[in-house]
């Protein structure tokens, strides 16, 4: 199960990677032959916290729910919502470089599947494109399982939460953040 948690977490190139990392395999024989054969299982690696600063420390809080909670509190300058897929695995953030990592948890059987990720975050413009030594802003992911649905930006108030859409761009197979488009959610496999 993956646990709420907070901690302090060193962003790199803008970014914190969300990682679901496949447990190890019961035939790691097998598995060898499986990767050499180009069938293995890659983590999945979403760069799901988008800072304002470019590199440093940033605060950062997980909450994993029961369901979709209640509309945002306003002191969050940037709210948006993405669908994941995960797979069953060892669930992480770590910065882009692997520098740093911060555990939350594992995914086991039915735990995997569909959920939606709210991403607020405050304090983006303070140190913007800056190299920080102590945080200036703060981000919270609230979690739960619900079936796909299409990105959604609830609040974007800060510079840098309005070129959020490019990578809720990336991170979706199909166009836009709004209302009208078809869900694709962010899968493993592909």
């Amino acid at each position: 199960m993956i646990e709420s948690a907070a901690f302090v977490i060193r962003a790199a190139g803008h970014a914190v990677d969300f990682v679901v990392e496949p447990f190890p395999p019961a035939d790691p024989i097998g598995s060898l032959q499986a990767a050499m054969r180009g069938e293995g299982s890659e983590p999945l690696r979403v760069p799901l916290v988008y800072t304002g600063v470019h590199t440093g420390p940033v605060e950062l809080a997980i909450e994993v729910l029961q369901e979709r909670p209640d509309a945002a509190s306003p002191i969050w300058e940037d709210v948006h919502e993405v669908s994941l897929t995960l797979p069953e695995g060892r669930t992480y953030f770590n910065t882009p470089t692997e520098w740093e990592m911060k555990d939350v948890g594992n995914l086991v059987g039915d735990e995997k599947g569909s959920y939606r990720a709210r991403i607020q975050a405050v304090g983006r413009d303070a140190a913007s494109d800056l190299v920080v030594d102590a945080p200036t802003e703060r981000h919270l992911i609230q979690l739960w399982k619900e079936s796909a649905s299409p990105p959604r930006v609830i609040s974007t108030k800060s510079v840098h939460g309005k070129s959020i859409l490019k990578l809720i761009r990336l991170w979706q197979a199909t166009g836009t953040a709004t209302a009208q488009t078809e869900p694709a959610p962010i899968d493993a496999h592909r």
